[in-house]
């Protein structure tokens, strides 16, 4: 039967309603059943949220003088509200977005921003991110600061102001990046040294000029006093020390073959007493033959006074010599006198001279009279003093036998024991021991005190190293030689005053002068 075209036109019409609706059905179901799943469990879905967010921070001044105001920005970037954390690395802090912040200290300082959002926090830090300091200021040091070619100098870079960068020229074409360096001279000369360092904050440079000297290699034999000498024999600390002022006792001298090292200090002692002994048999040597008491008595005075106390008094006797009271001109000396301990400073300086086999250049005459001349009139005006202080007469002479002492062990031994000039005082009749000892102790009193002082230039280095192992020998041997106890000398007024006074001072003296020249050699 057929249907009218309208009632069919509404079947078709339900037909596709009803496709419709099992389609939409047949969508949602699934989705439905499935968002319940993954809200039960959570397995096997993807869940998308926003980002962490960043923590990204600058700033125009990195690095400058303290007090450094530094202002910080971020471009930290995130959903939702954020909250920040810096640390500026001093122990202060900041929740600003854009802080600012004061560095009084000089320093590297690492800074770190922690920015949080509800989705996450971030961290970010910046090691030595801000330089807090001044530009450096330039000072160095070398040792040795002279020497003979080829010569290794160690250069050390002392400068203010942390620098980061080193550049060193050391005079002869060779320069070096290093902060600490060593260089060897090849060639003699004098060399200038320069140093330029720099930082973060600038640069700085600093010129020596004529600050290494390099010579020709010394001759075999020649010896420098307070340089450092090699060997397994070299003591440390103190000793160390002395062994380094004394110098090497390897010297070209005519008894090497015959006298080892550690002897030569014992054969000068004795050899000065030998030639005084050989001068009064030859001055007496008519007396002797004479009569075979005067012998006796002879030997008796040698083991009283002592010898050259009897020679001083012959020769004084036999060339009439008197105290002189002669017009002051210069520190209560007369212009006779300066003239006779102006000769004796030449004398000292001359004998050391030879005793050390040191190079006989300008620098090293000058260094030896130098010293020499403070060691010499300082002895002498500490006597002159304590004299001028009793109201007495003091007459400082040239002494011819004292003066061949000195060179004879000098060259024989490499010891200058002896000494070219003597101290005469007129005590009048009322002697007073006390009064006389006191005057004596004075001078090698003085020679004490400068030979540790002069020991202790030689930590200086350099020229102060030289001059002060040379003032160190003098000194010494003046000390244990103008103690000895004879009348020529300080030590026999000195032992009637103080026996006791006397052993201290000469006896540690003595033992120290023997272990320098014969312990240590």
């Amino acid at each position: 039967m057929l249907l009218p075209g309208s009632v069919l036109d509404t079947m078709n019409q339900l037909t596709r309603l009803f496709s419709l609706c099992i389609i939409v059905l047949c969508g949602f179901l699934p989705a439905a059943c499935c968002a319940e799943l993954s809200n039960a469990d959570n397995d096997g879905f993807i869940v998308v949220t926003n980002p962490p967010p960043t923590a990204e921070f600058f700033t125009s001044t990195p690095f400058g003088a303290g007090p450094l105001m530094v202002s910080f920005y971020t471009s930290a970037a995130g959903e939702g509200p954020m909250t920040y954390r810096w640390d500026f690395g001093d122990g202060a802090t900041s929740d600003r977005q854009n802080p600012t912040h004061t560095y009084t200290a000089d320093g590297d300082y690492t800074v770190s921003l922690t920015v949080t959002t509800p989705y996450g926090t971030t961290t970010t830090t910046m090691p030595s991110f801000i330089s807090v300091g001044d530009p450096p200021v330039t000072e160095f040091s070398a040792h040795p600061v002279d020497g003979p070619f080829p010569l290794v100098v160690q250069f050390l870079d002392a400068s203010a102001g942390r620098p980061t960068a080193w550049n060193w020229n050391f005079g002869d074409g060779e320069s070096s990046t290093e902060q600490n360096t060593v260089h060897t001279y090849a060639a003699p000369g004098r060399y200038f040294v320069t140093l330029r360092v720099s930082n973060t904050f600038g640069s700085d440079g600093l010129t020596k000029s004529d600050y290494i000297t390099v010579t020709e290699p010394l001759p075999e034999g020649v010896v420098v006093p307070g340089t450092v000498t090699t060997g397994p024999q070299n003591a440390g600390g103190f000793f160390g020390l002395v062994q380094v002022a004394r110098g090497t006792m390897a010297k070209n001298l005519p008894t090497s073959d015959l006298i080892p090292p550690q002897f030569m200090a014992l054969a000068a002692v004795l050899t000065s007493i030998v030639v005084l002994l050989i001068q009064f048999l030859v001055a007496n040597i008519a007396v002797l033959a004479q009569a075979a008491f005067k012998a006796a008595r002879f030997l008796a005075e040698l083991g009283g006074e002592h010898l050259v106390g009897v020679i001083d008094e012959k020769e004084r006797a036999a060339r009439r010599i008197t105290i002189r009271k002669l017009e002051p001109q210069l520190l209560g000396l007369s212009s006779t006198e300066i003239l006779v301990i102006e000769g004796a400073v030449v004398v000292v300086a001359l004998a050391f001279l030879l005793a050390d086999r040191a190079a006989l250049t300008l620098e090293m005459v000058l260094i030896y009279i130098a010293v020499g001349a403070v060691s010499v009139v300082l002895h002498d005006l500490a006597h002159r003093i304590m004299a001028s202080r009793h109201g007495e007469d003091a007459d400082t002479r040239f002494w011819g036998l004292g003066t061949i002492i000195m060179f004879l062990t000098a060259w024989l031994f490499g010891n200058a024991f002896g000494q070219p000039y003597r101290n005469l005082v007129n005590r009048g009749d009322d002697f007073d021991p006390r009064r006389a000892g006191i005057e004596m102790v004075a001078g090698p009193a003085v020679s004490i005190v400068l030979t540790f002082v002069f020991l202790a230039m030689v930590m200086l280095g350099g020229i102060w190293a030289i001059a002060g192992g040379v003032g160190f020998t003098i000194n010494l041997i003046m000390a244990v030689y103008s103690l000895m106890p004879i009348r020529t000398m300080d030590g026999l007024e000195i032992w009637h005053w103080n026996r006791g006074l006397y052993l201290a001072l000469f006896i540690p003296m003595l033992i120290f002068y023997f272990y320098t020249f014969m312990v240590l050699a």
